[in-house]
């Protein structure tokens, strides 16, 4: 008889939670794991406000690399931002001020590890092309001009510059190339300078084409210009 009267107080538990709304069936699970869910929604609160947590400390922290960057305006100061913030965007513009406050102290070598260091991590035009322009200024500076002028004459060539740096490049190449006697070459970089597509290489272009008028007359030394096709 026990086992019966048992039998039937399951099946009447069974039928009343059958006849449960769906508020009521809430209702009792949430009566039955209140524990559970409490701890799932604290859980939940945590992750959230973590994550909230870390979204504003990145802000923060880079907005405070981007300032420290941008206010540093020493040798000291630049180096000791770019040690603890070398990795943030405003990085490469920081170092290139670097190397130019180099040069004017006339540290050539620290100035020229820079640029090479500024140049590898491959910013964005156009301090990529006037970083590299400004590594074969250096060069010819250091004593160096066959080295300045073929990276001069290589970012001439090069169509990922712009028409003015490109025009700047082939000038200043074509100017090495005289002082080292290598007329062809020089002629080569002069012709491709006074052929700008953009007229904000026009100043380059004009004297490119002076220095030309020059070689091809002779004031460097005995040339003759190649027969042209």
């Amino acid at each position: 008889m026990p086992d019966q009267n048992e039998k039937n107080r399951k099946l009447n538990a069974e039928l009343s939670r059958a006849l449960m709304n769906d508020v009521e069936r809430l209702e009792l699970g949430f009566a039955t794991y209140w524990r559970q869910i409490a701890a799932v929604a604290v859980i939940a609160a945590i992750v959230v406000a973590l994550i909230f947590w870390g979204f504003s400390y990145s802000r923060r922290s880079a907005r405070e690399a981007a300032f420290t960057l941008a206010d540093a305006s020493t040798v000291t100061e630049l180096t000791a931002a770019l040690d603890k913030y070398g990795d943030k965007p405003g990085a490469a513009a920081a170092r290139f001020r670097l190397a130019k406050l180099r040069i004017d102290a006339k540290e050539y070598a620290a100035a020229l590890e820079d640029l090479r260091t500024l140049i590898a991590s491959a910013p964005a035009e156009p301090l990529l092309g006037n970083a590299r322009l400004a590594e074969a200024y250096l060069l010819e500076i250091m004593d160096k001009p066959e080295t300045a002028a073929g990276l001069f004459a290589e970012l001439g060539r090069s169509m990922d510059l712009s028409s003015t740096l490109r025009a700047e490049a082939n000038f200043n190449a074509g100017r090495l190339f005289i002082k080292l006697k290598k007329f062809d070459d020089a002629a080569a970089a002069l012709n491709r300078a006074v052929n700008p597509d953009r007229q904000s290489a026009a100043a380059w272009c004009s004297m490119a084409h002076s220095l030309l008028l020059a070689l091809e007359s002779g004031d460097f030394g005995p040339y003759k210009p190649a027969a042209k096709l």
